[in-house]
């Protein structure tokens, strides 16, 4: 054996140290594949999550790559790899918010000279905004709005929008095709005043979203004048004649409503009606070929109503009286048939819980003593175990005839509906009826579709029907079908009839269709009917036919707004009578100032009066143009801070308006609770005042030649109320509050907060702040005896890095203070040196320099500052590093205004390249070099509340870094 030489055991010393320090082993035969499919789909902010699986052995350094840059979740690590074991390796990204649909990255694994893809593609995620007023002014003939709608998705899309009444009517429909991001406004025309549903839905990703528009005639201003909106028409008929009409409603007073109605034709008489109603009744009057008066009063449970009307003269009069589980009534009618009818109901009693639940008895009795002749009714409502029921019984008599007596009962269970009724005389049974109906669902049926059906049968007659509704393809809605078949007097009949609607187009077209097939062949019909046009031309088309009747009718109409007015034409033919009909038809606005005098006759306006005064501590301009509000209705100050307002009787909360409330004032009383009484006056002051700037100081006292890294210190600022407000101080220890009240403040130190050691030696200071001036104060502390670490020649004094939180990769600048003569003096991470430092040539004893932290390293950083000279001195300190640490810090103004120059210093806590800043993608250079940056930039006209920029710069190894910096916006 050949004899052992001096290499053999430090060759192995050196061995079991590379094992033991964990120097990497280059991985041999490594072969990467996918373990996940290849392709996965996901909506925008949502994570996907790839996995790969890895064969070899020794250690490997992973490396991650997305093609578009998406952020991955996954960092990347060097891992070993044993041989024969698979090691599976999951890679998390976050799809970006707005990426279009379809959009397909490449995420790629690289281990050691092996990769493998997997592909991440963007799902169609739907988005959609929809905006439209709660309530639009009608004013005749038309009231018009805007509906704003706006595709927020990432894909392309149809967006249907559509108006129709509460019956289900369509009255306007629109089809919009929209790219990611677009907007659209919609000018929509109302022809009446009612109430709307609207609905607007995505064709494509089926988001809806409904609601209601309420169309009502235009208010009058609290403050001016009552109106009364109306239409003026003309209108022609050919063959027929020239009409005239003339309609209009509306206030008199906050106490009387006005409405009038007339007609005239060429060659008749005028014919028209007014009328006038208030809280506690209504009169009416009638004129033309028929007249009349109408007198109602109510009051409390009592009613009255006395009508009268002509030529041929009839009256009548209506008495009631209703309280709380019962109700009393008389009426009287005078014509040629005079009759009495005397009415009664009355509440047997309150719901309990058991199967007979009591209800109402209803009576009345009907006397016509001319005939004569005697009528009177008997009925009662009540429910038994949750099935309603109603039954009835009356009596007719008159003399030398037989009584007539009838009986009737309706039974509701949940699974049909029963109902007879019964007619007989002392002669025998003279009528009898019965019906029944269900549906399958009431049934629990387990039909293809919901049918409701039901049955009646009588004397000589008998009938049943069935009707569903059938699912129709798109742009078809549903089918409407009915069968009906009945037999009366001897004849049947038999009748099959249905009806759809389809929607096209972008404005509005609808096309309907509606038929009837049965027996007799005279039962059978066609309906064609076609509504095209929006919001500014309408027409409309309508067919009729009755093959074996004969019958065939068209109808023509057109509709189109000019100026103010509404125009009208209609063609009408009937061809087997050979009749054509030629309408045409004008309407105009009508809009009449009630004058103040008519107001005051009927009783003037309900309303109280608020009069005040704001009071502004501080500059006496600002008093004019504020807003002051109470409920719905508000107003601006004068010159003086004074203003007026009207309001109807009820509780106000009368206040400035702290949404346009100007920045340089806040509120000290800036509401007040009020009683409004009718026709009375209160009157209220509202105080405000000029913003007061508190600017302070948290000094530190430290040995005399001692400087410090810069601290931040958490102070607490409280109001005479006990109000507080916390903030921390800027590194230096200076704070700036710009928006406080004026009165007298508190500042505190927060001493539980204070790093360990730290002492305050002035914790508390009180401050008085005046009316647009700015109050100082300072507060101070001592930090704890500095530790002098010695290695005999040398004393490291004090080690201060610009930043104690970095991103990996980062090279902060390191400033130590020493004392005596080192011949070098580096930063070293677990003995290998990251940092070398040189002597400041301004200031003696100060060496500075970068520390070069680790690309793969996170948490806390243990790093040691040593300095020889003979002897060697050591001083141990921590950074945090994280990938969140911002690479640096950019300084401006916190607050700026619309326009305002702005300038910027970056400071980056490494050397770069270039340096720039970015708004609204537009890019404005910096000027600078290493780690040092500055420039100039303009806030734009249109920022909002919290605008910011972006400071982006590109490193020595091309890697690209940013900071994004806030400012708030005041436009005064």
């Amino acid at each position: 054996m050949a004899p052992c030489t001096p290499l053999r055991p430090r060759l192995a010393l050196w061995i079991v140290l590379l094992i033991l320090l964990g120097v990497p082993v280059l991985g041999q035969g490594v072969q990467v594949e996918r373990a996940s499919p290849e392709v996965k789909k996901a909506a925008p902010g949502a994570t996907v999550t790839h996995v790969f699986v890895l064969h070899g052995s020794g250690r490997v350094r992973l490396r991650l790559a997305s093609e578009h840059g998406w952020p991955l979740l996954t960092r990347e690590r060097t891992i070993a790899l044993e041989a024969g074991r698979p090691y599976y390796f999951p890679v998390t990204l976050r799809v970006p918010e707005g990426v279009p649909a379809g959009t397909r990255d490449r995420l790629r694994l690289q281990a050691d000279g092996a990769s493998a893809d997997a592909f991440t593609e963007v799902a169609y995620a739907p988005g959609l905004e929809a905006r439209w007023p709660a309530e639009v002014a009608y004013l005749p003939p038309f009231g018009r709005f805007a509906l704003e709608v706006a595709n927020t998705g990432n894909g392309a899309d149809v967006v249907l929008v559509r108006l129709l009444t509460l019956q289900g009517v369509p009255v306007y429909q629109a089809r919009l095709p929209l790219e990611p991001g677009e907007r659209r406004e919609l000018r929509v025309t109302v022809a009446e005043p009612r109430v709307l549903r609207v609905v607007v839905r995505l064709e494509r990703g089926g988001l809806e979203r409904e609601g209601y528009l309420a169309v009502q005639p235009a208010r009058a201003k609290s403050d001016g004048a009552f109106r009364l909106l109306g239409r003026l028409g003309a209108a022609y008929r050919y063959p027929g004649d020239l009409s005239f009409s003339l309609g209009a409603a509306g206030p008199l007073s906050d106490f009387t409503h006005f409405s009038l109605g007339a007609g005239y034709a060429l060659g008749s008489q005028p014919a028209g009606s007014l009328g006038l109603s208030w809280q506690g009744g209504y009169l009416s009057a009638a004129f033309g070929p028929s007249y009349g008066l109408a007198l109602g009063l109510f009051e409390g449970a009592v009613s009255t109503q006395i009508a009268l009307s002509g030529p041929v003269w009839r009256g009548s009069m209506n008495f009631d009286v209703s309280g709380r589980g019962y109700g009393f009534g008389a009426s009287a009618l005078l014509d040629e048939d005079p009759s009495l009818r005397l009415r009664a109901d009355l509440a047997t009693g309150e719901g309990e819980a058991a199967a007979f639940q009591p209800g109402t008895l209803t009576a009345s009795l009907t006397l016509r003593p001319f005939r004569p002749q005697l009528n009177g009714e008997l009925a009662y409502g009540f429910s038994y175990r949750d099935w309603p029921v109603r039954l009835q019984g009356g009596f007719t008599g008159e003399p030398a005839a037989p009584v007539e007596f009838r009986f009737s009962a309706d039974v509701n269970p949940e699974p049909f509906s029963v109902g007879g009724r019964l007619a007989w005389t002392g002669l025998g049974v003279d009528d009898w009826g019965l019906a029944a109906a269900s549906s399958s669902e009431r049934l629990e049926l387990d039909l293809p579709l919901a049918v409701t059906f039901g049955a009646a049968a009588g004397p000589d007659r008998l009938s049943a029907f069935a009707r569903t509704r059938l699912d129709l393809p798109a742009p078809w809605s549903d089918l409407g079908a009915e069968a009906r078949v009945e037999h009366r007097a001897g004849r049947t009949s038999f009748t099959i009839s249905g009806g759809s609607e389809a929607s096209a187009a972008e404005g509005l077209a609808l096309f309907a269709l509606n038929g009837r097939l049965g027996w007799p062949l005279e039962e059978n019909e066609l309906q064609l009917g076609l509504r095209l046009g929006g919001s500014e031309l309408r027409t409309r088309a309508d067919l009729a036919w009755s093959p074996w009747k004969p019958d065939l009718k068209t109808a023509l109409a057109f509709e189109a707004p000019a100026g103010g007015a509404l125009l009208q034409a209609r063609v009408d033919r009937e061809w087997y009578s050979g009749r054509t009909t030629l309408g045409l038809g004008a309407q105009m606005p009508l809009v009449l100032e009630v004058p103040p005098a008519v107001t005051r006759l009927f009783g003037g306006r309900n309303v109280g009066v608020v009069t005040g005064e704001v009071v502004v501590e501080g500059p006496a301009r600002l008093r004019e143009g504020l807003v002051v509000r109470a409920g719905d209705r508000e107003t601006r100050t004068d010159a003086e801070g004074r203003f007026r307002l009207e309001l109807p009787p009820g509780t106000y909360t009368v206040e400035v308006d702290p949404a346009r409330l100007p920045a340089v004032l806040v509120p000290v009383r800036a509401q007040v609770r009020v009683e409004v009484r009718r026709k009375q006056s209160v009157s209220v002051r509202l105080v405000l005042a000029a913003r007061s700037v508190l600017e302070g100081r948290v000094r530190v006292v430290a040995e005399p030649g001692r400087e410090l890294p810069p601290r931040r210190f958490a102070v607490a600022i409280e109001d005479a109320a006990g109000r507080r407000i916390s903030l921390f101080t800027e590194p230096g220890g200076a704070f700036t509050v710009p928006a406080l009240a004026p009165g007298r403040y508190t500042v505190r130190l927060l001493e539980n907060l204070l790093p360990e050691g730290w002492e305050a030696l002035v914790p508390a200071a009180t401050v008085l702040l005046r009316p647009g001036e700015t109050g100082r104060v300072e507060l101070a502390v001592r930090p704890p005896k500095r530790k002098v670490y010695t290695g005999g020649k040398v004393q490291i004094l004090e080690v201060r890095p610009e930043a104690d939180r970095v991103p990996p990769g980062a090279a902060p600048l390191l400033e130590a203070r020493l004392q005596g003569e080192p011949g070098r003096v580096v930063v070293t991470l677990q003995g290998r040196i990251v940092g070398v430092l040189l002597p400041a040539a301004e200031e003696e004893g100060v060496w500075r320099g970068r520390v070069h932290v680790p690309t793969d390293t996170e948490g806390s950083l243990a790093l040691q500052v040593e300095a020889l000279n003979g002897a060697l001195a050591r001083f141990p300190f921590f950074l945090s590093v994280s990938p969140d640490a911002p690479w640096g810090v950019a300084r401006s103004l916190p607050v700026a205004r619309p326009g305002q120059t702005l300038e910027v210093a970056v400071h980056w806590y490494a050397p770069v390249e270039a340096s720039w800043l970015e708004v609204a993608g537009e890019r404005v250079e910096l000027t600078g070099q290493g780690a040092d940056w500055a420039g100039k930039l303009v806030v734009p006209a249109d920022a909002a509340a919290r605008w910011s920029y972006a400071a982006k710069a590109r490193l020595a190894s091309g890697e690209l870094v940013e900071l994004e910096k806030f400012v708030l916006i005041r436009k005064n």
